[in-house]
């Protein structure tokens, strides 16, 4: 099911350039701070892994692209690792994952393929709060700390650009869907936006998720201990506060015309509805709505559909 929004036409992006330039692959630094995890939080995950839960579709890359093990520094100084896709083309894809997730999760080595075989690089990465991750982590754990990731979204883009790279398009999954509004809000730079199952509507979704009484609670105790399926964190008032006040309507609103945003969602998502996509899409002057019946909020049994729309919107005029 596809839906545009009729305001704007996509501008089109300059024809992809390969260019074949042999670079040395970097290895990523191994002295990072990592979040810490029990063993049986791991087992527990990659059995939920097993029984197909954060399943992902077999990855092949095209023949000629090779992956380097890549590294780059946040501007809160934090040394993030990243995986490039590199197929000698000028163009590049960067990939962002969601909360309590990493670069590893929602289809994004298939993604990473699939634009490969197009003939397209693709970089993704693992955000400071990412799990199972070698990403430095200076502060605590949070979950409303989007400006700070659409900060390191920034950064990859620099870093890629660093590296002699235009970037095309910049994806985000779930929390880091929200986080790419933030950024196309803020940065015009980069002319396709692709926001993929990303929560618009914060509070309505936070408050779904741990309690209509939460922030009662957080105003009382300040600060809430949690155990999850992969470790344990702390809430905090302000961390929460940061994630509910966003200004999403306002932000996608802002977004100039010259920004392409694509909102991609399934329409058996059970942790974002895809109206929240829709909504999204309303607000963005130059947006396209494209829905995946049956797709759940990974994308579990629909990674080749999803893969694919990612690449023709990256290849379209």
């Amino acid at each position: 099911m596809i839906s545009s929004c009729p305001k704007q036409v996509c501008s089109p992006l300059p024809a992809l350039n390969p260019r074949h330039a042999d670079k040395p692959a970097r290895s990523a630094h191994t002295n990072f701070q990592r979040p810490k995890f029990s063993h049986r939080a791991h087992t527990s995950l990659l059995a939920a892994a097993e029984r197909g839960a954060m399943a992902t579709e077999p990855a092949t890359a095209a023949g000629p692209a090779v992956e380097h093990d890549l590294s780059f520094l946040n501007p809160q100084g934090e040394r993030l690792v990243g995986k490039l896709l590199d197929t000698g083309s000028e163009d590049v894809v960067v990939l962002c994952h969601g909360f309590v997730a990493n670069m590893s999760m929602c289809q994004f080595p298939l993604i990473a393929a699939k634009l490969a075989a197009a003939g397209i690089s693709s970089f993704r990465f693992d955000h400071p709060c990412a799990i199972f991750s070698k990403s430095q982590r200076l502060g605590a754990f949070q979950m409303g700390n989007h400006r700070e990731e659409s900060e390191d979204m920034r950064a990859a883009v620099d870093f890629m650009r660093s590296r002699g790279k235009q970037v095309a398009a910049l994806l985000g999954h779930s929390k880091g869907g929200t986080n790419t509004v933030l950024f196309a809000s803020r940065y015009h730079d980069v002319p396709k936006i692709i926001n993929l199952a990303g929560r618009f509507k914060c509070r309505e979704g936070t408050l779904q998720r741990f309690g209509a009484d939460i922030l009662d609670r957080l105003a009382v105790d300040k600060a809430i201990p949690r155990k999850e399926a992969w470790g344990e964190w702390v809430m905090t008032e302000q961390d929460f506060l940061s994630r509910v006040q966003l200004d999403m309507e306002g932000m996608a609103r802002s977004i100039p015309p010259s920004v392409c945003m694509l909102c991609l969602h399934g329409t058996a998502d059970k942790t974002i509805p895809y109206q929240e996509s829709e909504l999204c899409a309303s607000l963005v002057p130059n947006s396209q709505l494209v829905l995946v019946e049956g797709a759940d909020h990974n994308f579990t049994q629909s990674g080749q559909k999803l893969a694919q729309h990612v690449v023709d919107f990256v290849l379209s005029a």
